[in-house]
């Protein structure tokens, strides 16, 4: 009996000395989040993207890139993602004689101050606002959103279209309306990005995203501290997660108070802007994981398989531009639809083309 109580008080001791050597490390891995914290901010502003701008009680990171600022002030607005200064450059350089490009990222983002609000759709579009007039950049501005910052756009052009002289938006997410459950069942699928959230702010993702996460090959060393910079700073922001749990709400509220209006607008579509299936199949972007989902049960061979997921992916493809993508277009009023096919990153992906068709747009408004 005597031998018992030593081995349990021994495996006792053990297993505290278990616990305070991890509550040590992850003492030291939130100080190191910290500091590196800071670091990363001091190295973004060395290589030119970091400006932190006051617009109250927060500051938002507005990146400039070099262009004609007396012709246009042309505002990029990003999506649900980071690192978008960098996905920018190619496209905001092909623009340069056009005008001055700006990113005014929102509070969580690329370097921006976390905040503790909800990000609704008045609140995002109001700091862009104070952060474009406190930097003294002037309206009106052409917006040039892509991806979820198409509805945030839409928001802005329908609620103060005297301040924006165009929108041209990057093959954006349209506004549409949802139905109660829809709004629910959207907010319930953001809960567990709380806990990666916690996980980020304690250090481990500092850790996790050297060892665990592949390098992008296309990015040099500093390059790719920029982009990990942005990842952990957004990804550990209460900002993020309320963003990402606010996309329905803000859609949802975009579409209803949406009316047309006469500023001119230019929507590319990449995503969706296939118009035959020969075209579709061309790019190969179906991986093997989606073909399996809508293929799922089908009998015939391998190549019978890719062609018929292919005809399903275009069949989706022309019934979200029918039911979806067709009605936004009239609900915003002036606004011309241009395909250029290609990935949801077209500005990244195909920067040249990109850039000719808007260069063309902004020539009619001259």
């Amino acid at each position: 009996m005597e031998i018992v109580k030593k081995i349990f008080k021994a495996a006792g001791r053990i297993f505290l000395g278990i616990m305070i050597i991890l509550l040590l490390a992850l003492v030291g891995l939130f100080i190191y989040h910290r500091i590196h914290t800071s670091k990363n901010k001091e190295f973004l502003k060395e290589m030119g993207y970091y400006n932190p701008v006051s617009v109250g009680d927060h500051s938002l990171n507005l990146v400039e890139y070099d262009g004609a600022k007396d012709k246009h002030r042309i505002v990029a607005l990003g999506g649900n993602g980071w690192g978008f200064p960098l996905e920018l450059r190619e496209l905001a350089d092909e623009l340069r004689e056009e005008g001055a490009v700006y990113y005014p990222a929102r509070a969580g983002y690329d370097g921006s101050d976390d905040v503790k609000q909800d990000m609704t759709v008045e609140f995002v579009v109001e700091d862009y606002r104070k952060v474009l007039r406190n930097a003294g950049v002037e309206a009106p501005y052409i917006l040039m959103p892509h991806s979820y910052a198409g509805v945030l756009a839409t928001y802005w052009v329908n609620k103060y279209p005297d301040e924006i002289e165009a929108m041209i938006d990057l093959d954006g997410i349209i506004a549409q309306s949802f139905t109660e459950e829809q709004l629910q069942e959207a907010m319930e699928q953001t809960k567990g990005m709380a806990t990666i959230r916690g996980v980020m702010n304690l250090g481990i993702g500092d850790v996790a995203l050297h060892v665990f996460f592949p390098k992008d090959p296309d990015y040099s060393e500093d390059e790719q501290h920029i982009y990990d910079a942005m990842t952990l700073m957004t990804s550990g922001s209460a900002a993020f997660v309320s963003d990402i749990g606010c996309v329905a709400v803000n859609t949802d509220k975009t579409w209803k108070i949406m009316q047309p209006n006469d500023v001119p607008k230019l929507y590319i579509s990449s995503s969706n802007g296939y118009r035959t299936v020969e075209e579709l199949e061309a790019d190969d972007v179906l991986s093997e994981y989606r073909i399996a989902a809508l293929t799922e049960g089908f009998e015939g061979s391998d190549e019978e398989r890719r062609a018929k997921a292919y005809e399903m992916e275009f069949a989706e493809i022309s019934e979200y531009r029918k039911e979806k993508m067709q009605p936004y277009i009239e609900k915003l009023g002036n606004c011309e639809l241009v395909d250029l096919p290609g990935s949801h990153f077209i500005h990244l992906e195909k920067p040249h083309e990109c850039a000719e068709i808007i260069k063309d747009f902004i020539g009619g408004l001259n």
